[in-house]
């Protein structure tokens, strides 16, 4: 389907110009300052726990191009990022400079959009939330291991009045280079939004107020398991005030090849919930978010995790630079409990 939609776009770009491409970057850095569990040797890998000695760390990197106009859109953005926690680096997370997005889209008529390439899975509001628009430069645990991120394929979004519809097929594998199994992943994401302010942003005063309200599913097929999950989400903004929360299940099971050691042995219930709240106090932005986590629901043991989060961001040159401190409290709710609190500074640039 890719491929027929890229060949599209080329036969439509003969006919008109591309939109003018424009510049992104992203520059998001990391100031450890207080890290409770501090080894000399390993901290234990945990959910939400980046690991993080007291130090710097590079957490994203992106340059990119990017064009858009009422009938086409296209970008292209490359870029690093450092993994979300020790879980996510024991399972070999890369490191290295990759394409994270490649994607072209045409509109055939009003309201309705073709996007084929590289993309996010229109699943979970936090995650479709840009990474440069997060209040604390990283989403909450819950929302990252139970939604998936990015993968090749074709997504239809359709939009009439307060309502938008988006539908998408992709590989599943999340390889941009081709599918490496016969699966697929299939999602689907419904919306209502109310006023005129964005709902995927949280910084700034807005006139009067809005609301948006999510509901998705997905389902993924591979060689080793099978998952298939939904979430509802919803946002409300109210001149200065931001509330996000979005609550999340999964179920993974085995699958019947013996080539592919699995990543669960037995069907796996998984269930997480997040509530964020902010507010803009002129460039400054006050946020707290409270997180849960469990990774197997039959199970009490240390995938089940909370994580609460204070701090306030300091917005500034038209919310191009955004500089914060906070504070990470971390709390295995199973097994044995682990000090790993951390104090964290953070720096942006967003262009």
């Amino acid at each position: 389907m890719t491929p027929l939609l890229l060949l599209t776009l080329t036969a439509h770009a003969n006919e008109t110009s591309l939109p003018a491409a424009q510049g992104t970057a992203l520059i998001q850095s990391w100031v450890t300052l207080i890290d409770q569990d501090s080894q000399t040797v390993a901290d234990p890998a945990g959910y939400g726990d980046p690991e993080d000695d007291p130090g710097f760390k590079l957490n994203r990197a992106r340059l990119g191009l990017q064009g858009a106009d009422d009938q086409l859109q296209y970008g292209v953005t490359v870029g690093v990022s450092s993994p979300f926690d020790g879980v996510e680096a024991s399972q070999g997370g890369s490191t290295s400079v990759q394409i994270v997005d490649a994607y072209g889209g045409w509109s055939p008529q009003e309201n309705l959009w073709l996007v084929g390439g590289q993309q996010k899975v229109p699943v979970s509001r936090e995650q479709l939330i840009n990474s440069g628009d997060l209040v604390f430069t990283q989403r909450a645990v819950s929302t990252h291991w139970l939604s998936p991120g990015r993968d090749l394929g074709v997504v239809v979004d359709y939009r009439l009045s307060i309502a938008r519809l988006r539908i998408g097929a992709f590989n599943g594998g999340g390889d941009f280079t081709g599918d490496s199994d016969a699966g697929k992943l299939y999602s689907a994401r419904a919306e209502i939004e109310l006023g005129e302010a964005n709902t995927y942003q949280s910084f700034g005063v807005v006139d009067g107020w809005a609301l948006g309200v999510g509901l998705d599913g997905y389902s993924n097929s591979t060689r080793s398991v099978s998952a298939m999950g939904g979430g509802a989400d919803i946002a409300f903004r109210l001149r200065g005030l931001a509330i996000l929360a979005e609550a999340r299940v999964a179920s993974v099971a085995p699958q019947e090849d013996l080539a592919v050691v699995p990543g669960v042995l037995s069907e796996t219930e998984r269930q997480g919930a997040m509530v964020q709240l902010g507010y803009t106090l002129g460039n400054l932005e006050p946020a707290v978010r409270y997180t849960l986590l469990d990774d197997h629901t039959d199970v009490e043991d240390s995938g089940d995790v909370s994580e609460a989060q204070a701090g306030v961001t300091y917005h500034c040159a038209q919310d191009r630079v955004r500089a914060g401190l906070g504070y990470v409290m971390r709390t295995e709710k199973g097994g044995s409990p682990v000090a790993n609190d951390t104090v964290r500074a953070w720096f942006q640039v967003k262009l």
